[in-house]
């Protein structure tokens, strides 16, 4: 049983195997992008969190790499508690390895230097913030204490003599970075190093935005590119939440980014077969198909994109819902009726609107109260006219646990369906009755919608992170 499922395998020599969203094209428009820009450059990969960026530049990642380019992958959230972001981007670029010739061995000479450097950077900015933020008050100890006399100053002398010391080591770290980078070429590297930085918009807000800054004054330097992945507009907020409100955020981070490229939406129907395909429920559908369930498959398809496209799921929302997907089914005989139109109706409404899908359950909502609630979504107009709304609704009404409402709730539509002045809702009725009529004649069973929700409230304690 999948409950969980892995990240996408990436296979070095063929980093398309398992492309099952059609990110080809884009990954290789990029990838050839990339190829023809000149460092110091940072290009930014924009899409919403949850929507599969990191699978995209992992691709990216290995399409490079079968080109001969050196790329360094930094997820930024995994080390958003050091204190300072320099210290792990040093570290990402140190785990370089190019081997044991002349120009590796220049390579790492050179790193060796801007680590030495990086040390310097880090215990002056440290003991630079301890002084701020106690005002001498702190009783360091004495070695500490020696750390602090040498590089932090207490005369106007002394702080302009360690800005020109910082400054030295600044230049000191660009040059032998740049240097060591040179070398790339030499060793059958293209050249310049690809750095790309991912989950920057899940980070601390202060980490967030010392890390660009990081990257904006210490490694603007000759064929370094970075490729920032990011939501831009989380981004946004954390920079307001660093320098307040009134800042212009989007003008902030321009300083920072030379490129935006905004990823396109995956094909939605698409992605929600590819999950069905990895949580290993092909074979249970089409255990099902045989008993005689020849749609089910095809109508949870259909019908759960439809609904999370409306409602707006994310990526990782839709993965979430396919593994309460993944429980319902194991809790449903392949010779019981899955009802899956229902059955995605409600896992997207207990994903999105946790409150309606429990007075649905309860008994508290009728179907109209749900079919507002879709006709009031920003798409909802194809719920109101179309096909899709008819069945869905038709679902709601069969399987309501009031009894008497139900019951008022056919009369209604059988006297709409004969009496109605307005054409429209006369259609609307009989297309409705019809559709009920079908549900009626088409299962084994009856469908009841309490015990569906059930299934999907058990599995909605099951939390895949």
């Amino acid at each position: 049983m999948t409950y969980r499922i892995n990240d996408l395998d990436v296979p070095e020599d063929n980093p398309f195997q398992y492309d099952s969203l059609d990110r080809r094209p884009v990954v290789e428009f990029l990838s050839e992008l990339i190829g023809r820009l000149n460092g110091p450059f940072v290009m930014a990969l924009d899409s919403p969190w949850g929507s599969g960026k990191t699978t995209l530049v992992r691709m990216l990642i290995a399409d490079l790499q079968r080109k001969e380019f050196q790329c360094v992958y930094f997820n930024a959230w995994k080390v958003d508690y050091i204190t300072d972001p320099l210290v792990a981007l040093v570290s990402s670029i140190d785990r370089i390895d190019l081997g044991g010739d002349e120009a590796a061995n220049n390579f790492r000479s050179r790193l060796k230097t801007v680590k030495k450097v990086t040390t310097l950077l880090a215990k002056r900015w440290v003991m630079a913030a301890i002084k701020a933020s106690t005002l001498g008050a702190l009783d360091l100890e004495k070695e500490y204490e020696a750390i602090a006399s040498e590089l932090t100053a207490n005369t106007v002398g002394d702080i302009v003599d360690a800005f020109n010391q910082e400054i030295e080591l600044l230049e000191k770290f660009r040059a032998e970075l740049e240097a060591a980078v040179k070398q790339l070429p030499n060793v059958g590297k293209k050249a310049n190093l690809v750095f790309f930085i991912d989950e920057l918009d899940r980070c601390r807000p202060t980490f967030a935005i010392k890390l660009l800054e990081r990257i904006k004054h210490l490694f603007d330097i000759q064929n370094i590119v970075f490729v920032l992945s990011i939501d831009k507009q989380q981004l946004e907020a954390i920079t307001a939440a660093v320098y307040g409100s009134g800042i212009n955020a989007p003008e902030y981070l321009r300083r920072f980014i030379d490129l935006e490229y905004g990823i396109p939406a995956v094909h939605p129907e698409r992605y929600t077969e590819a999950l069905i395909e990895r949580f290993e429920l092909t074979p249970v559908f089409a255990k099902r198909k045989d008993q005689g369930a020849v749609y089910d498959e095809e109508n949870f398809v259909e019908f759960f994109t439809m609904l999370a496209d409306a409602v707006g799921l994310s990526l990782r929302a839709r993965e979430r819902c396919i593994t309460r997907l993944r429980v319902v089914m194991d809790q449903t005989p392949a010779n019981h009726d899955l009802d899956p139109i229902l059955v995605a109706l409600l896992i997207v409404l207990r994903s999105n609107k946790p409150d309606l899908f429990s007075r649905v359950v309860s008994g508290e909502a009728s179907a109209e109260t749900v079919m507002e609630y879709l006709y009031s979504l920003p798409n909802g107009e194809e719920f109101r006219t179309g096909r899709a709304g008819i069945i869905i609704d038709a679902y709601l009404i069969v399987s309501d646990p009031n009894h008497d409402r139900r019951q008022k709730r056919m009369a209604q539509l059988n006297k709409e369906a004969t009496g109605s002045k307005l054409p429209e809702v006369q259609q609307h009725a009989s297309d409705l009755l019809d559709m009920i009529g079908n549900l009626k004649d088409g299962f084994r069973g009856e469908i009841r919608l309490v015990s569906v929700a059930k299934k999907i409230d058990l599995a909605a304690m099951v939390k895949p992170q």
